[in-house]
């Protein structure tokens, strides 16, 4: 009785399990990206939001006079629509040439800035005011210590005096 050599066309079992391996990874790491691109249109999408509501509030600053904006609308917090945050805005002078931005060496200049910061679904705070009370508290002030909450939604804009 001659023996018949077995032409094996199959999978072996380490060969089957390797193969399963390598599609874990590659199934995990696109389950991986497919998640941080959700958490990116996320954070693009309350971005958009949190600029438009930035923009409305100077909107509405333009119209109050000159000598009232200081007064009225430094240091102070408004509410957002649309997403779960806070904005605030902040009015100074810049008198002094070194005060300004190097476009605008002048005198008499008024600079409003508009800033939202906002909390995202899972729970993470763009900006710097992390307890979203418009009021900035220590340790909220990090990079950079200018005194104002920064945020990404950040709008600013100079004002001179009529």
């Amino acid at each position: 009785m001659a023996f018949k050599k077995i032409d094996s066309q199959g999978l072996t079992l380490v060969e089957l399990m390797i193969a399963v391996m390598i599609l874990a990874f590659v199934l995990v790491g696109l389950l991986e990206t497919y998640i941080v691109c959700l958490e990116l249109i996320e954070i693009s999408k309350n971005t958009s939001i949190a600029i438009n509501n930035a923009q409305a509030k100077l909107e509405e600053i333009k119209n109050y006079s000159y000598s009232q904006i200081k007064t009225q609308y430094n240091k102070v917090p408004f509410d957002v629509t649309g997403i779960t945050g806070k904005g605030v805005t902040y009015a100074f002078y810049c008198n002094n040439p070194s005060d300004c931005s190097d476009s605008y060496p002048q005198t008499s200049l008024l600079e409003i800035i508009a800033s939202v910061s906002w909390k995202q679904k899972n729970g993470k705070v763009i900006g710097e005011d992390k307890n979203l009370n418009g009021t900035l508290n220590v340790g909220e002030d990090t990079s950079p210590a200018n005194g104002i909450l920064s945020s990404p939604a950040e709008i600013l804009t100079l004002i001179a005096q009529p």
